[in-house]
């Protein structure tokens, strides 16, 4: 099966357009489970507001998959954006907690409090941890990761696990 590639015309690029490559990687336990005869609209709705919240421009239609492992139910969903993608699983084993892993990755600013935000709006987030990661290659002095950990919509802790440390980013200018 080929490839389907759907050019989106109507794309403005009224946003500027800058190189920050940014990640979140975010998973949650949810305060409740979702109404799985809801998936389309919980998904669309989410992928709405982040898309609107966050100035990001679709590449085509968001992508919804059910779950066919009745251990596990639930969808996966994936949205390419101009700069990248968001993409999620919502799975709800039945006894334990509900979960949301959500993959946020552009080339901007992920702003991840307001996408914790947006997440907790659509999927009602319990506890959660997250990482997040600022892959610079231009500026390697802002190359970092964070470990984050919060619970609904607010971050509670943020702690840097790595960064670039000056003599690595002496070594790799010197190495061009």
């Amino acid at each position: 099966m080929g490839a389907r590639i759907t050019p989106k015309p109507e794309a403005t690029g009224r946003h500027p357009f800058r190189l920050v490559h940014q990640m979140l990687v975010l998973d949650a336990f949810l305060e409740a489970p979702l109404d799985q005869r809801r998936y389309e609209a919980i998904t669309c709705g989410f992928i709405d507001d982040v898309l609107s919240a966050l100035g990001m421009e679709a590449l085509g239609e968001v992508g919804i998959y059910l779950a066919n492992d009745p251990r596990a139910p639930g969808w996966s969903f994936i949205q390419p954006i101009t700069t990248s993608h968001l993409s999620g699983h919502y799975f709800d084993k039945p006894g334990l907690h509900p979960h949301l892993r959500l993959d946020a990755y552009r080339c901007d600013s992920v702003r991840q409090r307001r996408l914790s935000a947006l997440s907790h709006k659509h999927f009602r987030l319990g506890n959660w941890h997250a990482t997040f990661i600022d892959r610079e290659i231009d500026q390697p002095d802002r190359r970092r990761v964070l470990d984050l950990a919060g619970a609904g919509s607010e971050t509670q802790v943020e702690r840097t696990l790595a960064s670039t440390p000056e003599t690595k980013r002496e070594v790799f200018y010197a190495r061009r």
